[in-house]
């Protein structure tokens, strides 16, 4: 859920937080990558930059690279559950803004909110996808 409290954030710390989410992962720390994901994610939530869905996806696979696929798959269909209740906290953001479209405040379309369900829930079926080629190279090795 997209806090509605605090000022508009240094953009910088967040690229940052990502940079060193990326760095952290490329080395398998994983469980600082997540960290740093998940400040930078929690800075998203009062900034005035639209990040774009996938990188709200990079928390869910280093879950998943640190062996933690249920983590993973939380996290997304968490993403998937609140679509709505993400997009209308972000609509009081804009109105708080002042942000303004035809017809009053600037508002996150239903069609746009369904378009998120969507890309969502292709990266479950991907995530879901992955685990099984994991499960099923683990049992042929097994053999």
């Amino acid at each position: 859920m997209l806090g509605l409290t605090g000022n508009n954030v240094d953009h910088d710390e967040i690229r940052d937080l990502l940079k060193q989410a990326t760095i952290h992962a490329n080395d398998k720390d994983y469980d600082t990558a997540i960290a740093s994901l998940s400040r930078s994610y929690g800075l998203m939530t009062t900034c005035s930059t639209e990040w774009p869905i996938k990188t709200y996806f990079r928390l869910a696979r280093y879950h998943h690279l640190a062996g933690r696929y249920q983590e993973a798959r939380d996290w997304l269909q968490g993403l998937y559950d609140n679509v709505d209740l993400t997009a209308d906290a972000r609509e009081q953001l804009y109105k708080k803004w002042g942000w303004r479209q035809k017809g009053g405040f600037a508002k996150i379309s239903q069609t746009l909110r369904n378009n998120y369900r969507k890309i969502i829930d292709d990266e479950i079926v991907l995530l879901n996808t992955r685990q099984r080629k994991i499960e099923h190279r683990a049992l042929r090795s097994s053999l």
